[in-house]
């Protein structure tokens, strides 16, 4: 069969890509001698023929991304339904067995009983300041009802 010049010659791998899968090169040889030569370089008259030739090299050397190319992966947090927010826990207000009876009262237990004898105070009132508070209410005598 005689062929009409210029042919087109096949090499895998290289630069163009295939759409199947795998890479190949070509180049064009205008005459039976130039062609006889490619072929037994390895040269193939079709891709498909250059690919299949090639096997696991056909894809090419691929060349790992810097690490500067690559994109931060961001840690996504679960999303909280609507009304379902969690609060933050509170330690309930208890005496410990190990506190002894004559021990000075806590904040928690200075606030309750400002609040018990309508007593304004706010974040900024020292506990000293809130306890002379207190004993001073209680050391008011308190009007008798007529």
């Amino acid at each position: 069969m005689t062929q009409a010049f210029p042919v087109l010659v096949y090499r895998s791998p290289g630069e163009n890509k295939k759409p199947g899968g795998g890479t190949y090169k070509y180049t064009s040889v205008r005459s039976q001698g130039e062609l006889d030569a490619k072929l037994s370089e390895g040269w193939h008259t079709s891709s498909a023929e250059a690919i299949t030739a090639a096997g696991d090299k056909a894809n090419g050397l691929t060349k790992p991304k810097p690490k500067w190319a690559t994109k931060p992966i961001k840690k996504k947090k679960p999303a909280n339904p609507l009304g379902q927010r969690k609060e933050a826990p509170q330690a309930p207000i208890t005496a410990h067995p190990d506190t002894p009876d004559d021990a000075p009262p806590t904040r928690a237990e200075l606030e309750a009983k400002a609040n018990e004898l309508g007593i304004r105070f706010d974040g900024r009132t020292k506990d000293k300041k809130l306890g002379q508070l207190i004993a001073d209410r209680l050391a008011e005598p308190t009007p008798q009802g007529t």
